[in-house]
């Protein structure tokens, strides 16, 4: 049975309230017997003395011819009631074989008082010597007093006094049940007094166990009032004051937990912390999203799955040092850096860095291949230029005919270099963040018609036509040249991939919230696989048919990058066989 602090002081103040009477019953009911045996011993003693006197006068009055001791025995019956009627008690004589000679009740004497141990003892003692022995015979209390009896120095027997103590079992008796009835009083007192003044000292307690629960659960608003100024007072001051260096501290925790986890969420690469048994207990978004992390279990245990990665935590944590590496993950390029986490000299888990390279390993690639792709690009006119300068160096201009045809070539890749140098210079000012349109008001219509106008010099060169029928456009707002450049690229890529005798249209149409721009041609067309790929820089999809109208496969590109900076998009459909129609839409 569980008992509340409460149970426990009021059964406390009741068990001292009831050790406190029995312990003054016990003291007074043993002081009240010792104070009565000594009183009763000393009046026996008295008695004794007197008895043995009024024996010894009895006996000399009587006639002794015969003896003291016959005369004693003659004489004991009415010696004994005299002795009882003096001393209102009961007295008993013997002789000195100890057998029982008169006994002043009359009555049939059993055989526990014919043969007493004291009357043995008495008739050993000398004159003026006596015994007394306190004794509890059948519920009552008695004393036995027994001493010798001596006439003229002569021992003729022995005196018994048996004085009964009936009135202290009375007494006793009373005592303990006054005792008890002011125990119970007491009880109830006790009872009622505890628990009045229990109720005033556990309710700041009991408020503060309340507070307790409060405070496990997190609520640190609530403090105690209690405006006594005692041991409680103390203790509920002291514990408002813990509560707000709780909660003070706590909020500190959190605002720098907060601030942790958003300096960790801000982290663009992947942090993973796992304790030494694999599990993690930090894994930011970024993590989440590079190595696909969904279900936190799975996930993780997809991640140790990974033989690259188990390797690299298995050498971190047998070795307990850093490692750098870059794996495969998912057609993914990844860089992993691994540590140990230390706190002190203690290792508590590993850090895993992870940073996905994936675009900068494109970049590199791209960047490689652009600058393999100048340096052809450079070269074959160079080359071309170089070839025909030594012609003219070995052969002289005597020959007319060799001299306009060498002239022409270099002309013609000069122009081609210069094409290519403007391009870069394009691109390289596209790319540039800094770079900014000039935006205004454009007619479409005007813009479009002035572009295939200009277009139809070159085409009609390769017996090309190109179809167009102005429709009304709303104005936009872009820049003039920008687009007109992207037309430009456009109609001359449709052109380069057009054959003799074929149509180029094109269209303008107007949406909600775009004007979308085709322009289709009828030539070999483009395979699905390389689709995407025509505007990336210096790619062709015919390499000879471009160089041969000149190209440096940057046009597109320059298209692409021109429409998203005005807000557009571009696309492209093409099947093999059937032409190629591309599309750029441009916000209104």
């Amino acid at each position: 049975m569980k008992f509340t602090f409460r149970t426990k002081f009021v059964l406390a103040n009741m068990i001292i309230v009831l050790l406190t009477m029995v312990l003054l019953a016990i003291f007074v009911i043993q002081g009240l017997l010792y104070y009565t045996f000594n009183n009763t011993q000393n009046q026996l003693l008295e008695m004794g003395t007197e008895s043995q006197f009024y024996i010894s006068q009895e006996i000399k009055s009587a006639d002794i011819s015969a003896g003291n001791i016959s005369a004693y025995k003659e004489n004991a019956l009415s010696i004994s009631e005299d002795l009882a009627r003096i001393n209102n008690t009961r007295v008993l004589l013997f002789d000195l074989d100890g057998l029982l000679v008169a006994d002043s009740a009359n009555l049939d004497t059993n055989e526990d008082i014919k043969n007493l141990e004291e009357i043995q003892i008495a008739l050993g003692l000398d004159e003026g010597k006596s015994v007394s022995v306190y004794k509890r015979i059948s519920g009552s209390s008695s004393i036995y007093y027994a001493m010798p009896v001596f006439i003229d120095s002569e021992k003729v027997g022995a005196l018994f006094i048996l004085q009964s103590l009936s009135y202290l079992d009375d007494i006793i008796g009373r005592m303990i049940f006054l005792f008890l009835g002011a125990s119970f009083i007491g009880f109830m007192v006790v009872f009622i007094v505890s628990n009045v003044f229990s109720n005033s000292i556990f309710k700041p307690i009991n408020q503060l166990v309340e507070s307790t629960k409060n405070l496990s659960a997190g609520n640190f608003n609530e403090l105690l009032e209690y405006n006594v100024d005692d041991e409680i007072g103390n203790l509920t001051t002291n514990f408002n004051k813990m509560s707000l260096h709780i909660k003070e501290k706590l909020n500190q925790i959190e605002n720098e937990k907060q601030k942790l986890s958003s300096i960790i969420a801000s982290i663009e690469d992947g942090v993973i912390a796992m304790d030494l048994d694999n599990r993690a207990f930090i894994i930011n978004q970024a993590a989440r999203i590079i190595l696909d992390i969904h279900d936190e279990k799975a996930g993780m245990q997809s991640l140790l799955d990974k033989q690259d990665l188990a390797e690299m935590i298995d050498h971190v944590a047998r070795e307990r040092t850093d490692l750098s590496k870059e794996i495969d993950y998912d057609q993914k390029r990844l860089h992993v850096y691994c540590n140990m986490i230390r706190s002190g000299s203690n290792t508590i888990g590993i850090l895993l860095v992870v940073r996905d390279i994936t675009k900068l390993v494109e970049l590199e690639n791209q960047q490689r291949l652009f600058i393999s792709s100048v340096s052809h690009e450079l070269r074959t006119p160079l080359t071309t230029i170089i070839g025909y300068s030594d012609l003219l160096q070995r052969r002289g201009t005597e020959n007319p005919e060799l001299l306009q045809k060498s002239l022409q070539t270099i002309n013609s890749e000069g122009q081609r270099l210069l094409r290519l140098v403007s391009d870069l210079l394009d691109m390289s000012k596209l790319e540039n963040a800094q770079f900014s349109m000039k935006f205004s008001d454009i007619d479409l219509n005007i813009l479009l018609e002035e572009v295939i106008s200009q277009m139809k010099i070159k085409s009609n060169k390769y017996n090309i036509d190109i179809l167009y029928n102005s429709t009304d456009l709303p104005l936009i707002k872009g820049d003039f040249d920008r687009l007109k450049q992207v037309m430009i690229n456009v109609l001359d890529n449709a052109i380069k991939y057009s054959e003799s005798g074929d149509i180029i249209k094109v269209l303008a149409t107007t949406t909600e919230n775009f004007v979308e721009i085709s322009v289709r041609d009828f030539g070999p067309g483009i395979p699905p696989e390389i689709k995407d790929k025509i505007f990336d820089p210096f790619y062709r999809v015919d390499e000879d048919r471009s160089r041969n109208h000149g190209g440096s496969g940057l046009g597109l590109a320059i298209v692409k990058d021109i429409v998203q900076r005005h807000g557009g998009s571009v696309f492209v459909e093409s099947q093999p066989d059937e032409g190629t129609m591309i599309q750029f839409n441009l916000p209104l």
